[in-house]
């Protein structure tokens, strides 16, 4: 088999540009270390597997922009017509979420082998439930941009958690600002990794205004953009909410709990004799054992890993489950169950902040996001 044939749908942001604006900036400091970080560098990368063929975005310019920086053929102003007339191994999904679901069950449909997908997966119950049957129907291989699944902090912790050395997993708590889809699909996932990726049965959330979108600074993207409304009718929400908190139980007995907080983002996997926690924006991982019989914990010698990008082993995961069969680290499933979490948050919010069952959340609920 030769290298895999990809076509990218926009020329934007995550698509291409990201990595410009983590250079730049100096408030993004630990994310150099985990360049490449868009898709395009990435697939540049691997070029020896992969050849980007094609393009898509509604902007001409950036469309050419985009071709003339990574090396690209041809591109495209309608994603449809990219996709028929490229007929690529791989799809890139790299625009707002409220395309999500549309896209990639068009790309299945018509035999598309593998889908990279932005993160938040789509904005429906409903629409991940199809993805979710397309990918069973089709044979496709999925994949979210769950990137730090792959980071070494992450899969160290993980391991250190399953090996019991710590006891028994309670629960997982994490901590940031940020709207409900966009920047809590991060840490819901996150969460989940890190306690075996468990089914969620239950969830309490409470909700705050909409929240302005992705900004580099990280006190506008805090900021509160308006009043939360919800139309009962087209039962679909004004915005991407703030979430206040939520709690989520797994079918393995461990609870996810996320808090609002002005600070760095971080986790915190908590067992019945230490806890293990991931800070710096990935980049530190603490290890605290129980001291004795004590309430009192110990800092170990956490192992100290080497700087790497997650999203170029998101990428490769991608083209090896393409080459040779099986689900992606960051697959439908999982990614799902980030969903169940996020709308039961959103439904027990619309419930007077009652606990909900999953199987209660109305599927057709929808929420807006980038």
């Amino acid at each position: 088999m030769g290298r895999l044939r990809v076509a990218i749908i926009s020329a934007g942001r995550m698509a291409s540009t990201i990595d410009d604006e983590i250079r730049e900036h100096d408030t993004w400091l630990s994310l150099k270390s985990q360049l490449p970080y868009s898709h395009a560098p990435c697939y540049k990368t691997l070029s020896d597997d992969v050849d980007m063929v094609a393009v898509c975005d509604l902007d001409e310019a950036k469309c050419r922009a985009f071709c003339e920086r990574w090396d690209v053929p041809r591109y495209y102003l309608d994603w449809r017509e990219m996709i028929e007339r490229e007929s690529p191994d791989i799809v890139s999904v790299a625009v707002a979420a409220s395309m999500h679901a549309e896209m990639a069950l068009f790309a299945m449909e018509r035999g598309v082998r593998g889908i990279y997908c932005e993160k938040a997966m789509c904005c429906s119950l409903a629409e991940a439930e199809a993805i979710v049957a397309g990918a069973r129907e089709h044979g496709t291989v999925f994949m979210l941009g769950a990137q730090r699944r792959h980071h070494p902090n992450f899969r160290k912790a993980r391991e250190i958690i399953e090996s019991g050395e710590l006891g028994e997993l309670v629960g997982v708590y994490s901590w940031i600002e940020g709207a409900l889809l966009h920047t809590l699909s991060h840490l819901a996932d996150n969460s989940l990794y890190l306690a075996g990726d468990a089914a969620p049965v239950a969830v309490y959330g409470v909700l705050t205004g909409l929240r302005t979108t992705a900004s580099m600074d990280h006190i506008e993207a805090r900021r509160v953009a308006g009043d939360l409304q919800y139309d009962t009718t087209t039962k679909r929400w004004n915005g991407d909410p703030g979430c206040s908190t939520y709690t989520a139980q797994l079918e393995n007995g461990v609870f996810l709990v996320h808090l609002p907080a002005f600070m760095d983002v971080r986790w915190e996997a908590v067992c019945s004799n230490g806890y293990v926690r991931i800070v710096d924006n990935n980049d530190t991982l603490q290890v605290y054992k129980r001291h004795g019989k004590t309430y009192t914990f110990d800092l170990t010698d956490a192992p100290v890993i080497g700087p790497a990008s997650s999203h170029l082993a998101l990428v490769r995961d991608l083209l090896r489950c393409v080459r040779n069969g099986g689900r992606t680290l960051a697959n439908e499933i999982v990614g799902i169950h980030g969903m169940q979490i996020l709308m039961g948050a959103a439904q027990s919010h619309l419930e007077g902040g009652r606990q909900v069952d999953v199987a209660e959340i109305d599927r057709d609920m929808y929420i807006p996001s980038h």
